[in-house]
């Protein structure tokens, strides 16, 4: 196997047994509790998932930070010593700044390591797309790529990853401002559900709305049907407090399309920007082309 770590971050929900298995580092976002600074953990070994959405139910002040400058240099620095390039597979800058703390480490640690590679990838997406990219991206570094090579081979696949999400309310992603063509939803119409989706350019952009949770569920199953191609292997549901419901969207997946279907819980970046209710559809299918703007 090429001699170099491939990290992503707390956005990709990825959990502690695919990233072992997969043998994919990580760093952290932070989390903010009232005050109170916690890492962005998806091990949840500071707190567990159902602590952590009962803040957010329980009304405390829940905000998130970018991958450190500091996380970066620490992460990074031991693998350097051991002769180890990094590749980092980043959420989408339209979400976050962190790829430009990897870039501003990268310049600390290149000056002193410069026979090594550091390598950032623009992912456009988020959450368990992001995920599964980082994985089929590990299955590449197996398979012998150079860690040039397999930058090259993201830049071209990055586009063909896709999720399918909805919220119980839209007071979070209001608040946090991560999410494109929800304004006609802002009136507070009762039982209204955006569905939304990570679109060419990297932003959350809102395709549709429905009314009521079957027909979210339905909408989100159905576009990940129409998405699905030869490559499509699995579907992941991911979740935040809200395991009934995805446990009939599993159901669904694996009577109907006969895909293995793995439920992943949505971590806390992601779920302090949808709140308790998020529920996606994750998959590697059809390449995205929506984009904010396009009129489709």
């Amino acid at each position: 196997m090429a001699k170099y770590q491939i990290f992503t971050d707390s956005s990709s929900d990825l959990t502690p047994e695919l990233r072992k298995q997969n043998n994919i580092d990580y760093f952290h976002f932070g989390l903010v509790v009232d005050g109170v600074e916690y890492r962005a953990d998806i091990d949840w070994k500071d707190y567990t998932c159902e602590e952590f959405y009962g803040w957010l139910k329980q009304g405390k002040k829940v905000k998130t930070t970018q991958v450190s400058l500091e996380e970066v240099l620490n992460k990074v620095r031991p693998y350097f010593e051991k002769g180890i390039d990094v590749i980092y597979f980043a959420c989408s800058h339209k979400l976050t700044g962190s790829m430009n703390l990897f870039l501003l480490a990268r310049e600390q640690l290149l000056e002193e390591f410069p026979e090594r590679k550091m390598i950032g990838v623009e992912t456009l997406t988020s959450s368990f797309a992001l995920g599964i990219f980082t994985m089929d991206a590990a299955k590449k570094q197996q398979e012998g790529l150079s860690i040039e090579e397999l930058e090259k081979w993201a830049l071209e696949r990055r586009y063909f990853y896709q999720f399918y999400a909805t919220v119980d309310t839209l007071t979070y992603l209001k608040a946090a401002g991560r999410i494109k063509g929800t304004a006609a939803f802002f009136g507070n119409i009762i039982g209204v559900k955006p569905i939304f989706i990570s679109d060419r350019e990297g932003n959350n952009l809102t395709i549709e709305k429905v009314k009521g949770t079957k027909a979210s569920l339905n909408a989100i199953f159905e576009h990940a049907k129409e998405d699905m191609t030869e490559e499509t292997d699995a579907i992941y549901v991911g979740q935040g407090d809200c395991m009934d419901r995805a446990l009939l969207l599993k159901h669904r997946i694996e009577e109907e399309l006969k895909v293995k279907c793995e439920i992943i819980p949505i971590g806390p970046i992601v779920g302090t920007s949808c709140g308790p209710g998020i529920i996606a559809t994750f998959l590697r299918g059809k390449e995205v082309t929506r984009y904010e703007g396009d009129g489709k």
